[in-house]
């Protein structure tokens, strides 16, 4: 039933439909841990930039490079995970990606010169993004339709926390010693908490098991998650087995390429594709960039530092505050909202002196862009059907990460011959395309199930009657 719950007793309804319990908590505890370690070594590198300029001369043109190949590590990581999930499952994938970038934050700490330092931070992008393309479908597979943008931005900005913890202790350490930066790439690397609470704790997602026709297993888990409910699939197994089981071959990158760019969803595609682009460059040009910025500005790296320190705690306040809102509105309109907001901000930020007002504006759009990420994350996550539903959108968000790094390249050159309001300038305009894009063109997707988004999907791309 369009803008509702299917009261189907398929066993994805069992998921839509089922009350948060016990397990459902403990899934949202790993998975926040996981996005916390996992934002700890992503921002690691621009709390340490600062100090690499200063204790091994590198020049912001070096900067730009390894944050570039950081992204093109991305890139691959967004590939991988989402064939793989996909091929062999969410929880695998998931446990493989937290042991690729736990271990190569700690490599970033133990590199001995800027070459191995700039191989250990692709892999470590590699190993984020793998893990966060797997988590963004994980999620929403997993709780129940009616909340699940809401819990996916509590989980999120739980392990945001991590953000402003870090930017203190890096204000403490980095300054302390010429190899104070090393023991901060030290810290990402205890990720491997997540490696021994994830064997105990999570439960391969019934929705990929039920497209690999494992149907015994799926009933298994469903039972897990709602022990009060008896799960019966038997109707389900003998009605839809075969065309589960075809569906489960048809994930290949070129099939999954040619239905996601195909008639039924490309609306859908350019939407979500624009907004992945624009969000995800102007987001990790903005804050990748902020403490380097402010000192190339004028500012001294001390003051620098705690600047983007300050700014940082805005991170987690901002998934908090969008928990409120994602699930309102059909998921377009706050991200509309959102998006026009960080626009004029990040504007007007570009053309602050003071330092007070810098973080008093810069914490307004750390609100606003956590929050508008977020967002995007659920709304991408639930666009399309299980079978490609981590491939494409680990393909989508890949494109994302594919033109920061070209944008990472770009920044020191823009700064340079530009200036550093025009820069943040650029930003804006970047979140005010995405807020007219979606607006006129995005579809609303909150609180319905993934299955009944995908079916409307078909019936508007199918041609009407005459």
């Amino acid at each position: 039933m369009a803008g509702g719950i299917s009261n189907s007793t398929s066993g994805n309804s069992y998921m839509d439909n089922a009350k948060m319990g016990k397990e459902h908590v403990k899934f949202l505890i790993l998975l926040a841990l996981a996005y916390a370690f996992d934002q700890m070594d992503l921002f690691t590198f621009s709390f340490v930039a600062p100090a690499l300029t200063k204790h091994w001369g590198v020049s912001m043109e070096w900067i730009g490079v390894v944050n570039s190949v950081t992204f093109v590590g991305m890139l691959f990581g967004c590939w991988f995970g989402g064939w793989a999930s996909d091929k062999y499952g969410r929880k695998k994938t998931f446990l493989f990606s937290v042991i690729i970038f736990s271990t190569f934050s700690i490599l970033n700490g133990l590199s001995p010169n800027k070459e191995i330092f700039m191989v250990a931070r692709t892999m470590t992008g590699f190993g984020v993004l793998s893990m966060v393309v797997v988590a963004m479908v994980y999620i929403v597979e997993i709780l129940p339709a009616a909340s699940r943008g809401k819990w996916q931005a509590i989980s999120l900005a739980t392990g945001l926390l991590s953000i402003p913890l870090l930017g203190q202790i890096a204000q403490i350490l980095i300054p302390a010693s010429p190899d104070g930066w090393r023991h901060v790439f030290y810290i990402g690397g205890s990720g491997f908490i997540i490696l021994y609470l994830g064997t105990k704790w999570l439960k391969e997602s019934p929705r990929w098991l039920i497209t690999q026709g494992r149907y015994e297993e799926a009933e298994k888990v469903i039972q897990h998650f709602v022990p009060d409910v008896k799960v019966d699939m038997s109707v389900e197994i003998a009605a839809h087995k075969d065309t589960n089981a075809e569906k489960a071959q048809e994930t290949s990158g070129l099939a999954m390429i040619k239905e996601v760019f195909g008639k039924k969803y490309l609306k859908k595609t350019t939407v979500l594709t624009n907004m992945v682009i624009f969000i995800t460059v102007g987001y990790f040009i903005f804050f990748g960039w902020m403490p380097t910025l402010l000192n190339e500005y004028g500012f001294t790296m001390e003051d620098a530092l705690w600047m983007s320190a300050l700014v940082s705690f805005g991170s987690p306040i901002g998934n908090y505050i969008a928990a409120f809102f994602t699930d309102k509105g059909g998921r377009k309109v706050p991200i509309v909202v959102y998006s026009v907001a960080v626009g004029l901000l990040t504007i007007v930020f570009g053309t602050i002196k003071a330092p007070l007002i810098i973080v008093f504006v810069g914490f307004a759009v750390r609100v606003l862009m956590d929050g508008v990420f977020v967002l995007m994350w659920s709304y991408l996550a639930e666009a399309y059907p299980t079978h490609i539903r981590n491939s494409a959108t680990g393909f989508i968000y890949s494109l994302g990460r594919i033109m920061t790094s070209a944008a990472m390249l770009l920044v020191p050159i823009i700064f340079k011959q530009f200036g550093y309001g025009v820069l943040f300038g650029v930003i804006g305009a970047m979140f005010l395309i995405v807020a007219v894009v979606t607006g006129i063109w995005g579809e609303r997707t909150a609180g319905k199930s993934l299955e009944e988004i995908a079916v409307e999907a078909a019936e508007e791309a199918a041609p009407a009657k005459a």
